[in-house]
């Protein structure tokens, strides 16, 4: 590692620069104040440069930094790179945290992808402001020709994000070339570790990084620059096609579920950018294009009376009701439930759903002394009045009246005061106990 009077900021540095003024415009836009920022540390070549820059520049522009090494245990000196690491961030007195993790080797999704799942997990967990990634214009022409080699959409070709708001993710040198941070490494004479996988031909990224791109740079010398650009136009044509599915949206579009009667004038390709807009807000992996066909077909053309049920994830499926399309937690069987309300503000159910309890003058349950109330499943026979002057219905005939969906009906918790159903959640009391 680089002694400490090599850390003054070097005007000819110029990625040194151009990591500077990429974070002040970050802080900037973002309103940040001594911001605090966590590297994801390897302890390989990129992620040393980027740390060693971020030291630098902390005392500059006044952020805290940390560190964090996730130690998959994938190989046989991993023992030995954690303590590199280690060792590294205390010659440049940065705060270290050492995370271990399991790699579950039966996810089905292969290595490479279960690893950085689990380490973008892991990372996550920490309680930062931004995470700093140390990927390069190398790894962003990798990603796009991996995405490309699996016949990605737009969204997919769009490559890395320099900034990620959602996911609290910072990219530095995602504008630098390998060959920038090698003369870095070089001029601060930094030490890193090389990981062996990374010659492993196996893994699709590292056959992209010694194969593919090698061949190509042969013929086209500038070719992982170019590609870097294609991602950034391609990254400006996926955010058009959201805010197109939002114009589309409208009022249609309701957190996890989407009126289908304004879906259906839309024209298919924009149904397709509608529905995959739709399951993106709702943290779901893009369909292929013969299961957006299937749903499509399905949701648009399927008989009025035809039971529509399209599994999306393990757990969730796409159904549709009364001109409605919904996005469903699929639960093997309800949980029963019976609850005393004991004043809580907060009760959490099962199945990841709760009910609040709040006052207000005028509306819902009237309060009484001793307000004593149980909170169960539907049974069936339970009967409901909503107003005065009219007489009580079966539960069944009021909760289709407000077209709740069958498989929500057996999830509903209800309210009753000794064995009166005395409110409906998210509908309203009985009408002899609603409050004056």
């Amino acid at each position: 590692m680089a002694n400490s009077k090599n850390l003054l900021v070097n005007k000819r540095d110029s990625i040194s620069i151009q990591v500077q003024q990429f974070l002040a415009d970050v802080f900037s836009a973002q309103k940040l104040v001594n911001p605090r920022l966590l590297v994801a540390f390897s302890g390989g070549l990129d992620s040393s440069v980027l740390l060693h820059i971020l030291a630098k520049l902390r005392a500059k522009l006044q952020f805290q930094l940390s560190a964090t090494h996730v130690h998959h245990g994938l190989s046989a000196n991993a023992d030995e790179w954690a303590s590199f690491c280690e060792k590294a961030c205390n010659n440049l007195k940065i705060p270290f945290q050492l995370k271990k993790v399991q790699i579950d080797k039966k996810s089905g999704l292969g290595i490479e992808a279960t690893a950085r799942n689990t380490r973008y997990q892991a990372l996550s967990e920490q309680q930062v402001d931004f995470i700093c990634l140390a990927q390069h214009q190398g790894d962003q022409a990798e990603t796009l020709l991996l995405q490309l080699a699996r016949g990605a959409g737009v969204k997919g070709l769009a490559g890395m994000a320099q900034v990620d708001l959602e996911r609290k993710l910072l990219r530095p040198l995602l504008d630098s070339s390998r060959t920038a941070l090698e003369v870095y490494a070089k001029q601060y004479r930094l030490q890193w570790i090389e990981d062996e996988s990374n010659a492993n031909l196996a893994f699709d990224r590292n056959f992209m990084r010694h194969e593919v791109l090698p061949t190509l740079q042969k013929r086209y010398s500038a070719i992982a620059q170019t590609l870097s650009r294609s991602a950034e136009n391609l990254a400006e044509a996926s955010k058009l096609l959201d805010d197109l599915a939002q114009m589309d949206a409208g009022n249609s579009v309701q957190n996890q579920k989407i009126s289908l009667d304004l879906f259906k004038n839309l024209s298919e390709v924009r149904q397709a950018n509608l529905m995959r807009w739709w399951l993106a807000q709702n943290k779901i992996s893009m369909p292929s294009v013969q299961q957006m066909l299937q749903i499509l077909q399905q949701l648009c053309h399927a008989k009025s009376d035809a039971l529509v049920k399209i599994k999306v994830t393990e757990s969730q499926t796409l159904r549709r009701y009364q001109g409605n399309a919904y996005l469903v937690h699929e639960c093997a069987k309800p949980v029963p439930i019976n609850l005393l309300w004991h004043d809580e503000e907060i009760i959490y159910l099962p199945g990841q759903s709760r009910l609040i309890f709040s006052k207000k003058m005028g509306e819902g349950l009237a309060l009484q002394q001793n307000l004593k109330l149980r909170i169960k499943n539907r049974e069936g026979g339970e009967r409901f009045k909503p107003q005065l002057g009219r007489p009580s219905r079966t539960l069944k005939y009021v909760l289709q009246s407000i077209e709740m969906p069958p498989w929500q009906r057996e999830q509903l918790p209800l309210i009753f005061m000794d064995e009166t159903l005395v409110y409906i959640p998210n509908l309203g009391a009985t009408a002899e106990m609603q409050a004056k």
